[in-house]
Parts: structure tokens; C-alpha cells; sequence
């Protein structure tokens, strides 16, 4: 019965891995959709992610941009003529109204496809933005444009640093 028994152990040891593929494949055989499916799902959303972040990315950076020719150019400068200030002034309306129809769709991307840590760092983006704008009204508004474009400047500043540390988060 030992012989045997020897016999059985070293066939099937010679076998084990035909059996153990064959298990496998019977496996995926069992439920390939559904794997088919969940890889597609996965490499979607990756997609989806690169897609989105660039999106707003580009709006961020441009909004960005813009403070920055305001600041120079429009508030900064003597040689700006009344065309090129208007034509940055409507930049920025466009830009900023755009950002802010888009806020809550970002907002919706952030918490979706990425952590907590870009969740936060984009509501202080966006609060930094509000911060800029606000001053922007208050500088239309006011006469004394001279009190607050260093209150400007120091919200630029903070800006900028915000939309860095955002956009340079790994994703």
C-alpha cells in the first residue's frame, strides 16, 4: 500500500500544475464580465481624473494669470492704455465668472476622485480666489484705490500659494 500511495503522492505532485491552471482558468471563465468590466471601470476613471484635474487646472492658472495682469499691468503701470485695461478687466469677468459657475462642479470632482488633503486645499483655493474678487469690487467701488492695492497685493500673494500648493499636490 506504501508503493501505493508513493505512486499517488508523485503524480499527482507532477500534475499540480496543470490542475492549478486549469482551476484558474475555469475561474475567469466563471466571471470574465464581470473582471472585463470592473478593469474598464477603473481605467475610466482614471481617465476621468487626468481629464477633470486638467480642466480645472487650466481655469485655476488662468484666473491666476489674470490677477497678475490686473495687478501689473492695470494698477501697476503707467504706459497701460485705457484699451488694454479694458480688455484685461473683461478677461477677468469672463475667467472669474466661469470659476465660479464651475465651483460647486469642482468642488463634486475634488471630493470624488481625490483625498481629503486636495479637498482642503482647494476650499482654500477658492476662498483665496472670493478674497481677491471681493477686493477687486471694493477697488471699483472705492475712490481710494491706493488703501487697498497693497491689501491686493498681500491677497495675490496668498493666492497664488494656494493655487500652487493645489495644483502641485500628486494626484
Amino acid at each position: 500500500m506504501s508503493e501505493w500511495l508513493a505512486h499517488f503522492f508523485h503524480a499527482f505532485a507532477d500534475q499540480a500544475g496543470t490542475w492549478f491552471v486549469g482551476i484558474v482558468l475555469a475561474i475567469f471563465g466563471l466571471f470574465p464580465a464581470r473582471l472585463v468590466e470592473k478593469i474598464r471601470f477603473a481605467l475610466n476613471r482614471a481617465d476621468a481624473r487626468a481629464k477633470y484635474y486638467e480642466e480645472m487646472a487650466i481655469d485655476i492658472s488662468h484666473f491666476v494669470f489674470i490677477i497678475d495682469r490686473l495687478v501689473k499691468v492695470s494698477f501697476g503701470s503707467t504706459w497701460a492704455r485705457d484699451d488694454d485695461k479694458s480688455g484685461i478687466a473683461q478677461e477677468y469677468n469672463e475667467v472669474m465668472n466661469t470659476l465660479s459657475r464651475k465651483e460647486y462642479v469642482y468642488r463634486s470632482w475634488v471630493r470624488r476622485f481625490w483625498d481629503r488633503k486636495t479637498a482642503i486645499a482647494f476650499d482654500l483655493t477658492m476662498d483665496r480666489i472670493k478674497a481677491v474678487d471681493q477686493l477687486l469690487i471694493l477697488i471699483n467701488e472705492d475712490g481710494e484705490q491706493k488703501d487697498h492695492l497693497q491689501e491686493l497685493d498681500a491677497a495675490f500673494r496668498d493666492l497664488r500659494q494656494a493655487a500652487c500648493d493645489l495644483l502641485t499636490i500628486p494626484v
